[in-house]
């Protein structure tokens, strides 16, 4: 059954909000901590504690997120996912404590965690295989238009409205999106598979964990996401109590580097084309251009080369983010995407929740002083180029391959 132009793009456009919206919901707690940490009277350790509360809960729910998309279909695990985390949303509003706060987060961060390897299902069953991979970055710009429209808006918002209020909004507007998902998303492609492909079982799964090349991913994900969930986390803090700016204008100045990490996104599944056979090539130079750029921006000495340092590092975060997500869709069996995509965000949720939580440690320990943190993210984007040259280049790897070994080892057993 053909799934026509028109219709993919829809369907598209509908995931691409979803996934806006699901950023711009984990995202406004680094503007709302600001005055939740006033509220609540948080040191630096337990507002990175509030932080990375969500990227616990993430990281925990992404494995079993694949497993669950692959046997089920994603339809179910979209709908079910992005309801359920705007209820929790919501429920962020309601917040009467410390404790509450960390509880709350945490359930959402569970709730969200099914969201992106459904999507990346979605995409493998949608579009043909030479349109996979543009297809999975321009989803992934969404991020970045998440981070834009989080930048304009809420830093006005949490004074004008209060922080309670915005969680609010947030999570009506999830809703309302979710209402659109439930009608409108079918898998057209699925119901003619369905009587030739067996389901992928657990064991098929767990095989994945044993693949050189998954776990290249994984350690380049967890490496950048370290890097970047630390830097986007703590930038607000930073620039209100060291450098002195309010809310608004560290809002405002942050749109800089989001608008370059949305177009380097959206450019990052184009180029990796042009690279293909050369990935470990491409993965080395954008990771070492993003943490020298981010070098310079973290011990820039004014706020202006700060945020122009930061969109040249975006750019270049931007090329390497796409290209995580498209990689798969070029190296992996769509029978598996679903679990590709959920270790893969394993990774890259246990990097969100050590940066947070460590550069509060971190800034704790040294007294109130950054530096410390801010190596600590210098090393991880090191890290992240080093692990890039241990990415298979895809002139070795054959599409199938990946599955083929998947299913020799469910034999074996």
């Amino acid at each position: 059954m053909a799934v026509q132009g028109d219709n993919r793009k829809f369907i598209l456009s509908l995931l691409f909000v979803g996934y806006m919206v699901s950023y711009m919901d984990r995202l406004v707690m680094n503007l709302a901590v600001v005055p939740i940490g006033q509220e609540f009277n948080l040191s630096p350790a337990a507002t990175g504690t509030v932080i990375s509360a969500f990227f616990l809960a993430y990281a925990i729910m992404q494995i079993p997120a694949g497993w669950l998309t692959d046997q089920l279909g994603y339809r179910r695990v979209i709908i079910f996912s992005i309801v359920l985390w705007s209820l929790f949303t919501v429920f962020t509003g309601f917040a009467w404590s410390f404790t509450a706060l960390i509880v709350i987060r945490f359930l959402f961060g569970i709730m969200e965690g099914g969201y992106p390897a459904a999507c990346a299902k979605a995409i493998a069953e949608y579009f043909p295989q030479k349109e996979k991979g543009k297809a999975q970055s321009i989803l992934m710009s969404s991020n970045s238009f998440g981070g834009l429209i989080t930048g304009v808006l809420v830093p006005t918002l949490l004074i004008w409205l209060g922080w309670r209020n915005v969680f609010f909004a947030l999570g009506a507007a999830g809703v309302i999106i979710g209402v659109l998902l439930w009608k409108y998303i079918r898998s057209p492609i699925q119901l003619e598979e369905a009587k030739e492909q067996q389901p992928v079982n657990k064991d098929s799964m767990l095989s994945l964990l044993k693949i050189r090349q998954t776990w290249a991913l994984v350690l380049t994900w967890f490496s950048v996401s370290i890097a970047s969930w630390g830097t986007s986390s703590w930038l607000p803090m930073y620039m209100v109590t060291e450098r002195h700016l309010d809310l608004v204008s560290a809002g405002l100045l942050g749109l800089l580097p989001t608008t370059a990490a949305t177009l380097g996104t959206a450019a990052g599944g184009w180029l990796l084309v042009r690279f293909s056979g050369r990935e470990k090539m491409y993965f080395l130079m954008n990771g070492l251009f993003y943490t020298v750029f981010l070098f310079l921006a973290l011990f820039a000495p004014n706020v202006g080369m700060v945020f122009t340092y930061l969109t040249l590092s975006s750019i270049f975060y931007g090329f390497v983010f796409s290209a995580v997500y498209a990689l798969p869709h070029k190296l992996f069996d769509k029978s598996v995407i679903g679990s590709a995509i959920g270790i893969m965000n394993l990774g890259s949720m246990i990097g969100g929740f050590i940066a947070p939580i460590m550069m509060g440690v971190l800034i704790s320990a040294l007294k109130g002083s950054y530096d410390g943190a801010f190596w600590f993210l210098i090393a991880a984007g090191l890290s992240a180029a080093l692990f890039g040259l241990t990415i298979r280049n895809s002139n070795h790897v054959s599409h199938g391959d990946v599955a083929d070994q998947i299913q020799s080892n469910v034999k074996v057993k």
